[in-house]
């Protein structure tokens, strides 16, 4: 039986590793290959941190279509859209084909138009246009979280670190995700979110007439290589890691280096230190690094080489939304977690069962429970069987 077709549009080149955004692009894309016959149309608002496409994403896609424009670097917020509206622009794919050796991407009979972010919405309206009376069509789009939520979490913040102008800035552009929200429930027929308490503060969102159904795709990860323990000798190291540029990353490593870190220096019966890895590193993280026991590493080629150091995994987040893929990162290496209600929020992890530190003891029985918990909820196989079981 011939597999349904599905374009699948997305703000930032899909990975399997780097930052947040694109690994999510990357697993969700993954996924639906399973079931679909995946064109992947790629409008670059986000800053990527790979250049090209995996080969174990592009070999699983029909083709790939890349439109072309300047691409926001890492410290930056999306690029503005004025320019890519629509499917004007000159589109790229395998061996940087011209667009006129490309298919007509709007005529295209897809089952399935799934679009990644609020971002790329304005880019499949074609099809949001042709919804009535046309063939039929089903229309998906991904949230990943509730930005409504993020932002009124991080108005918070401002507010308690004293930053008032911000504070109602981002109260000013959560009253306006509200609005998108409860409208995207109308334009589209199912809504992607990653987490349980996610999919009911949509919910709460709906406005009357809306029939969207609103189901969760639970962020995962490709399986992880084992990693050996750290030399018994080295310094305990605790890794923060993550975009650096982005308010509650930088607002959860600075305050952690500020208040817990004396805090660790008076009860620490050996040497530690604390790597920060990640790309975009704002003024406030830069300044870490007049502290001793602070090793700013900045980016990394590959993660592995940092979590091959790390004794355990700090996220003391405490501004933001969704669910944190750097915790599943964490478990999927068997490394140990220490973070904060927010942090483990729309995580199935419980306190002293799968994150915490303590003793080497707790920290093997911690991990080992973490990477269980992993394998079976948030793991790539478990990503493609809850894809499987969604209605057609």
């Amino acid at each position: 039986m011939k597999r349904p077709s599905l374009l699948y549009c997305s703000p930032v080149l899909p990975a399997l590793t780097g930052n947040g955004l694109a690994m999510r692009a990357g697993t969700i894309l993954r996924a639906l290959a399973e079931r679909y016959r995946v064109s992947l149309l790629v409008v670059p608002l986000y800053w990527s941190p790979a250049s090209e496409l995996v080969p174990a994403l592009a070999e699983r896609c029909q083709q790939v279509m890349v439109a072309t424009d300047e691409v926001p670097g890492p410290a930056s917020s999306p690029a503005s859209a004025s320019g890519l509206t629509g499917f004007g622009r000159r589109l790229m794919a395998r061996g940087r084909a011209r667009r006129s050796e490309l298919p007509t991407v709007e005529d295209e009979p897809f089952d399935v138009v799934h679009a990644f972010r609020p971002a790329t919405v304005e880019h499949v309206r074609p099809w949001l246009a042709r919804r009535d009376g046309g063939p039929a069509l089903r229309l998906d789009l991904d949230l990943d979280d509730v930005e409504s939520t993020i932002r009124r979490r991080i108005a918070e913040r401002y507010e308690q670190t004293g930053q008032p102008e911000l504070a109602a800035a981002e109260r000013a552009e959560a009253d306006r995700a509200v609005h998108v929200e409860a409208r995207l429930l109308c334009d589209f027929d199912r809504v992607y979110v990653c987490s349980e308490a996610d999919r009911r503060a949509l919910e709460a969102r709906r406005a009357p007439g809306a029939a969207a159904t609103i189901e969760i795709l639970p962020n995962a990860l490709p399986p992880a290589s084992v990693l050996p323990s750290p030399a018994p000798d080295a310094p305990f190291t605790f890794l923060f890691i993550g975009t650096l540029s982005y308010f509650p990353n930088e607002d959860a490593i600075v305050s952690f280096c500020r208040e817990a870190l004396p805090a660790l220096r008076r009860m620490a019966t050996r040497p530690f230190r604390i790597t920060v890895a990640g790309v975009g590193m704002a003024d406030a993280i830069q300044a870490l690094a007049a502290i001793p026991e602070v090793d700013l590493v900045g980016a990394v080629a590959d993660v592995i080489d940092v979590y091959q150091e790390a004794h355990a995994v700090i996220v003391p987040i405490r501004a933001g939304g969704g669910t944190r893929i750097k915790i599943l990162e964490a478990f999927a290496y068997r490394r140990p977690v220490v973070t904060t209600p927010v942090g483990v929020e729309g995580i199935a992890a419980s306190h002293d069962q799968h994150v915490l530190i303590a003793s080497p003891r707790l920290c093997e029985r911690l991990s080992d429970r973490a990477a269980a918990l992993f394998e079976a909820e948030y793991s790539l196989a478990a990503l493609i069987r809850r894809v499987h079981s969604l209605p057609t």
